[in-house]
């Protein structure tokens, strides 16, 4: 019985589930949450989302984000550069935390979305990627980054020439990525979709 139960993030009721036909949503009877989506094709959307934000990533880390000129100083600033930068002048932790949570872990989420996107048929993998997939992504702070540079750039107008990039549209593209990948699509749908599996 409690297979058919499911709770409401949200006001925590408890509702019972039910079969949805491709791209019906199931609301919470209480507050009208979003609990659970069906959505057609889900292998091959997860893997076209996955593939392109590995792209979309690997141009916004190595491209230029900003260009700026400040009294007749002029520079390009990309993520690889800053996180290098700060780790060769003392800035170890702050370097290592932008790493890890900008480069690392999102990078190796995507892996295991595109992976987990190829093996929903076979069950033991699917578990295995799925739970990569939910513990790795508590790691990830691409919106902290991203409101990071937004308020760097604001404060960088007051003293120079500033312009935005390649590497800032597509990092922008990645952050819409990860959006729909643990908003719209997110975790708990996927485990109730394994289960079905």
């Amino acid at each position: 019985m409690k297979d058919n139960i499911i709770i409401c993030p949200k006001c925590q009721n408890l509702n019972l589930k039910k079969t949805l036909k491709n791209n019906e949503v199931a609301l919470c009877s209480y507050c009208g949450n979003i609990l659970y989506r069906s959505i057609e094709n889900l292998d091959k959307r997860l893997f076209s989302y996955a593939f392109s934000g590995l792209i979309f990533l690997i141009i916004s880390l190595f491209y230029p984000i900003i260009s700026l000129e400040i009294v007749g100083y002029y520079g390009v600033l990309n993520i690889i550069d800053t996180i290098i930068y700060l780790f060769k002048n003392g800035y170890v932790f702050i370097s290592l935390f932008t790493f890890f949570t900008v480069v690392f872990f999102p990078f190796l989420i995507l892996i295991n979305v595109l992976l987990f996107s190829f093996t929903l048929k076979y069950k033991n993998l699917a578990e295995f990627f799925l739970i990569n997939i939910t513990i790795l992504k508590d790691f990830v702070y691409l919106d902290i980054f991203f409101i990071a540079i937004l308020v760097s750039m604001i404060k960088i107008f007051d003293y120079g020439y500033l312009s935005v990039n390649v590497g800032f549209f597509s990092f922008i593209v990645v952050f819409i990525i990860f959006f729909i990948l643990f908003k719209y699509y997110n975790i708990s749908m996927y485990w109730d979709l394994f289960e079905n599996v």
